[in-house]
């Protein structure tokens, strides 16, 4: 009986190995594998080709909430570069991983970015290309929390830039596959958050430098083509208690536990 509770209670505290300095945020391989809304546009007049109205779908199949968590928890021991754009917001806060220089810390927010938008595009009538001088457009039309902020995210490019600035705010998307990062702050309190977005249309076509998704003034004003329905996608996230919250409860449980078995073999 107490080699048992002497093993339970060096799986309880054996220290996590700590890594160092990372170059990439974790991805959705690192997150638990890709959410994927499936974009499409189903033509009612002209050619799959260049079509001249239509509307557009998403489809988003049944699946686990994604969880928003901390580099702590993504990858632990790890923090980013001091020049890194995303560090300020996703490195672990000083003095919570040994060896961390402080210029490296950051605000230890929580991040994902499992969810990821597809277009799916072969010039069949139920999947029509974007038609000539337009772009696919999201529009940011609904938030449970101001909170929940959005970036995109270009490694090569060292871009870390805030997207979706709020209800009503818009980019323009050029179809590939787009994992923006979604990020809230450390100490959200536990529970469900979500997001609605619009995909639609726009009028404009997309002449964006900064990855997959073009947010400069054109795109912010870009006006939504009338002769094309939108489609209408939420993103469902969840916050769970971080270790250093519910590990001392788990622990005085088990001590609860731990007590109660040896009175029994007393």
């Amino acid at each position: 009986m107490k080699k048992s509770i002497a093993f339970l209670l060096t799986m309880c505290f054996s220290p996590l190995a700590s890594a160092g300095l990372i170059t990439a945020v974790p991805g959705p391989d690192d997150q638990g594998g890709m959410i994927m809304p499936m974009v499409k546009i189903q033509a009612t007049s002209g050619p799959a080709t260049n079509p001249t109205s239509g509307n557009v779908m998403v489809t988003l199949g049944s699946h686990t909430p994604p969880v928003l968590k901390s580099l702590n928890e993504w990858s632990p021991g790890d923090w980013f570069a001091d020049t890194a754009a995303w560090r300020q917001d996703l490195s672990p806060v000083a003095g919570s991983v040994s060896g961390m220089p402080v210029a490296n810390s950051g605000n230890g927010s929580l991040f994902n970015n499992q969810y990821g938008f597809m277009f799916m595009a072969n010039g069949t009538p139920m999947m029509a290309n974007v038609p000539s001088g337009n772009a696919l457009a999201i529009k940011l039309t609904a938030l449970s929390s101001a909170e929940l902020l959005a970036f995109n995210y270009v490694n090569a490019q060292n871009r870390w830039d805030k997207v979706f600035d709020g209800v009503n705010s818009q980019v323009l998307w050029n179809g590939s596959m787009w994992h923006n990062y979604f990020v809230m702050p450390a100490n959200t309190p536990a529970g469900n958050y979500t997001a609605t977005f619009e995909i639609f249309i726009a009028s404009t076509p997309f002449t964006g430098s900064t990855g997959f998704a073009q947010y400069d003034a054109a795109a912010l004003s870009a006006s939504k083509n009338p002769n094309f329905g939108s489609a209408f996608v939420t993103y469902n996230f969840q916050v769970v208690p971080e270790p250093s919250t519910w590990l001392p409860a788990s622990l005085a449980g088990f001590a609860l536990i731990l007590r109660r078995l040896r009175k029994k073999i007393q």
